[in-house]
């Protein structure tokens, strides 16, 4: 029986050449009479110009009260709500300060950051040419039986895997021969043949304080923040402005209240791999493997413990 996958699951997929060349992550599909093709995308870094909130608020700050203080924060706030004729609990943000900047004829500061923006490549890949797809909690991936990526950049078709020093290797992400995603390279070793060592990773969840939601939930006992954080700094005794979010934590904690959490997944190293430079299958923008890394496993490939390392 044929395997199938829902088509939403496949999306976000990362796609690689047989020479182990990034396509792109899989976006859609565009199914035709007689093929299955999938759209992709790659992220790419762009430079985009955006509202500097930080400055603007200081523009605001000395445009209605002559001075910059971060105690005047929450009374800008209440200023802009009055100026646009919000309710007392309306949220203020970018839109109502610039909106306010505007209409008292201030200019808008901007400041330039660099963001991820999804690209669409330009040619769909034919599903036909998945070798294999897998996945791990590392993520998707599908590897291609042709070098799809590595023809499109003009790029050789290597008959053998060369030889490549620690700075060529280190971070590149290793995917086995079943296209799962395993790890990152770390650092080649030395000795006959040459030697790699994989870091094996693994997702786990990170359980942090909620921060917004602690504040929300405090805020809700209180006229507004300004009250709020005036009663934190007199039973800490520091002044609000020297307020942080350790003493807001500490103090509710003090106070017996239920600290509002969240889980966060964080990458881990569980262990380190050492394997000979012949398990290797292609190396291009990333590593893949030349068979399953349960087999590695049973050939007897060196493992270790992150801490045997740091010892």
């Amino acid at each position: 029986m044929p395997t199938f996958i829902e088509e939403e699951e496949f999306v976000g997929t990362l796609v690689v050449d047989s020479e182990g060349y990034i396509c792109g992550r899989v976006g859609s599909f565009q199914i035709t009479p007689d093929q299955v093709l999938m759209v992709l995308y790659k992220e790419v870094e762009e430079e985009r110009e955006v509202v500097d909130v930080d400055k603007l608020k200081e523009l605001l700050m000395l445009d209605f009260f002559k001075k910059i203080k971060p105690k005047l924060e929450e009374k800008l706030v209440e200023r802009v709500r009055k100026e646009l004729s919000l309710p007392r609990d309306a949220p203020v943000g970018e839109e109502e300060l610039v909106t306010v900047a505007r209409m008292r004829g201030l200019e808008i500061p901007k400041r330039r950051v660099r963001v991820l923006v999804k690209q669409e490549v330009d040619e769909p890949v034919d599903l036909d040419l998945i070798e294999c797809v897998n996945k791990s909690p590392l993520g998707k991936c599908a590897i291609l039986r042709e070098p799809w990526e590595a023809r499109r950049r003009g790029l050789p078709i290597m008959d053998k895997v060369p030889y490549m020093d620690t700075e060529k290797v280190r971070n590149k992400l290793v995917i086995d021969s079943s296209a799962r995603i395993i790890g990152h390279a770390q650092k080649i070793l030395i000795g006959r043949p040459l030697g790699l060592r994989v870091a094996l990773e693994d997702v786990e969840e990170e359980v942090e304080v909620d921060f917004e939601a602690l504040m929300d939930m405090l805020s809700a006992h209180f006229k507004n923040t300004k009250t709020l954080l005036k009663r934190v700094a007199k039973d800490l005794r520091v002044k609000p402005e020297q307020l942080t979010r350790e003493h807001i934590i500490a103090w509710a904690k003090a106070a017996g209240l239920e600290i509002p959490t969240r889980k966060r997944p964080r990458v881990v190293v569980k262990n380190l791999l050492d394997i000979p430079w012949t398990a290797i299958r292609k190396i291009g923008d990333v590593i893949i493997l030349n068979k399953r890394l349960e087999d590695l496993l049973t050939e007897g490939v060196i493992i270790r413990a992150p801490e045997e390392l740091e010892a």
